[in-house]
């Protein structure tokens, strides 16, 4: 949580230097955005919610972005479980560094839990860090709905929202 804070310190101070993206107007954006979350339940016991996302985006600075998303995820609840979640994306980056994207996962596993959909909305600040790389913060709020389990039958269905801060790494081609 350290390497979170001291992060968001360097950004809230980026922000009064007005840095502004990349100098190109159209690019081809990977994106990849990282999130750890530690502690423990009321028992005592260790928690965690780790995801890795990779995005790849057409970026319009201050217009549309479009593109799509795979990510990964490990988290323990009653179990441990890892998935995955994959789909179209679509967004907004301004001159001065902020951004907002929306997400619909078509398709997303977790653990025994398949044929998973649901959306995510998320809201960040980028940094211009030297030629066409940047680093930021992003924070998102994702909720799925797991319909199948394919360990047992009578299942009805899981759903699942969490929010979750995120660091962004960006790169511009």
């Amino acid at each position: 949580m350290g390497l979170l804070k001291n992060l968001a310190v360097i950004l809230l101070f980026s922000v009064q230097a007005q840095a502004t993206l990349a100098p190109r107007m159209h690019s081809i954006m990977a994106q990849m955005n990282g999130s750890i979350s530690q502690s423990s339940d009321i028992n005592g016991g260790a928690t965690y919610n780790n995801k890795l996302s990779l995005e790849v985006l057409y970026l319009v600075r201050n217009g549309p972005t479009f593109g799509g998303r795979y990510m990964i995820e490990s988290r323990n609840e009653n179990e441990s479980q890892s998935g995955q979640a994959y789909g179209p994306m679509a967004g907004y980056y301004a001159d001065n560094g902020f951004f907002v994207l929306f997400n619909y996962d078509v398709l997303a596993k977790l653990g025994r839990w398949t044929n998973g959909e649901g959306f995510e909305a998320g809201a960040g600040y980028v940094e211009h860090i030297g030629n066409q790389l940047h680093v930021g913060a992003k924070y998102s709020i994702r909720k799925i709905r797991y319909k199948t389990d394919i360990t047992d039958n009578t299942a009805v269905q899981k759903n699942v929202s969490d929010s979750y801060p995120s660091i962004t790494l960006m790169y511009l081609f």
